[in-house]
């Protein structure tokens, strides 16, 4: 058995049981699942300032994990902001959304395209493309100008405007694969994949998914992220805690 923690980097319960829901669909039954959230914090990560709000919470709760015996954390924001310095701060693997998402995505066709909910997300999904060496498999970014309260709020509107977005992507950047920055209600892939003929990949599968097989490998081989170069930690002697 392994404990996969995934950390869901805002101060609210409001994404919990959606993101155990799209869990128990696709998790192998060896895995455990512990779904955390920060105990004050924003309500989402749509400003890059919210995003460095959270970082030092969130190494906080992945070194809590690491304590309890976990063998792997997600990071469950595809921006994966602060995802370098939790690798850096410790030893099991780390597994981003955003990341996750887009190596799934080339190798399911040859160029991807991301379907996010506002233009201001734009720049920063395409930054994440090119850190992670993807730039090269982006179709596009394409935005459907809803906020991540106005998808909560009328769910069915955000999806069907993900909808159209996606078939723009296919017909006019040559989309061969969609890649969601939000987590899909069941059956979502089902209808892209029938309507569109290309490939889906919802973020909270993709990393899940990406995520047993690191915690696998942590428990079998001690397999994880380098401490030589980029993510070298803080040494012992320093005061960091």
């Amino acid at each position: 058995m392994t404990t996969i923690w995934w950390i869901n980097p805002v101060g609210t319960s409001a994404f919990d049981d959606e993101v155990m829901l799209a869990i128990k669909a696709v998790r192998a039954p060896h895995h455990e699942v512990v779904v955390r959230h920060l105990d004050s914090g924003p309500p989402h990560l749509e400003y890059r300032e919210y995003e460095h709000q959270v970082i030092a919470p969130v190494i906080a709760l992945a070194r809590e994990a690491e304590n309890a015996g976990a063998h792997a954390v997600v990071l469950g924001c595809f921006f994966d902001g602060g995802l370098p310095e939790l690798r850096e701060c410790v030893r099991l693997p780390v597994v981003g959304m955003g990341e996750a998402s887009m190596l799934l995505a080339s190798t399911l066709g040859h160029r991807f395209s991301i379907i996010a909910g506002r233009r201001k997300w734009v720049p920063h999904l395409e930054r994440g493309a090119l850190l992670s060496g993807m730039e090269r498999h982006l179709a596009s970014v394409r935005a459907v100008d809803m906020s991540i309260p106005a998808a909560q709020a009328d769910p069915d509107a955000f999806f069907g405007h993900v909808r159209d977005a996606a078939r723009l992507a296919v017909q006019r950047d040559g989309a061969e694969v969609i890649v969601l920055a939000e987590i899909a209600p069941p059956g979502f892939a089902e209808v892209l994949r029938d309507e569109l003929g290309v490939a889906f990949v919802d973020p909270g599968m993709a990393s899940w998914k990406w995520a047993e097989m690191m915690a696998d490998l942590y428990k079998l081989e001690a397999v994880s992220h380098s401490k030589v170069g980029g993510y070298e930690p803080l040494p012992a002697s320093a005061t960091h805690r």
